[in-house]
């Protein structure tokens, strides 16, 4: 399943999950302005690590998100970038933008310099009622405090 939906299923995702985040460097060559990464990731539970590989083989999982770079900071430094994914794996969004020298701030495991709470925010989860069948939507403002400040 992608995006909530069984492949090859037309039907709109049952489930829409989108983030915020921050993240080192503005757009560049690894990361337009906007688009899809997708790539394959491999969990290694005893590092506690997960990591992009060239090509699938046992163990290795799709990720694929889409995502905007909202804002950049006027010295280039960090982005705010909002995310929509269509596989949840772990650590999928860490990984992806760190892959392509992007690390979300403060996350150390994952390349960061800059030191704090990781700046990744659960920002909308939508969804079908089971039974009544309505649209549910939920969002959340953008935290306060650092980096979060700098974009509000």
């Amino acid at each position: 399943m992608q995006d909530g939906r069984a492949e090859g299923t037309p039907a709109a995702p049952r489930f829409i999950k989108q983030y915020r985040a921050v993240i080192a460097g503005g757009p560049d060559e690894a990361l337009p302005a906007e688009g899809t990464l997708r790539d394959h990731l491999f969990k290694d539970s005893r590092k506690g690590r997960v990591f992009p590989v060239s090509r699938p083989r046992k163990g290795v999982k799709e990720a694929v998100l889409e995502y905007r770079i909202a804002a950049t900071a006027e010295d280039g430094a960090f982005s705010l970038a909002d995310i929509t994914l269509h596989t949840g794996r772990t650590h999928q969004i860490r990984v992806q933008f760190a892959s392509r020298k992007h690390p979300l701030w403060g996350d150390g495991k994952y390349g960061s310099r800059a030191k704090g709470a990781i700046a990744l925010q659960s920002a909308r989860l939508q969804f079908f009622h089971p039974v009544s069948g309505d649209k549910l939507s939920f969002v959340l403002p953008p935290p306060e405090g650092a980096p979060w400040d700098y974009f509000i």
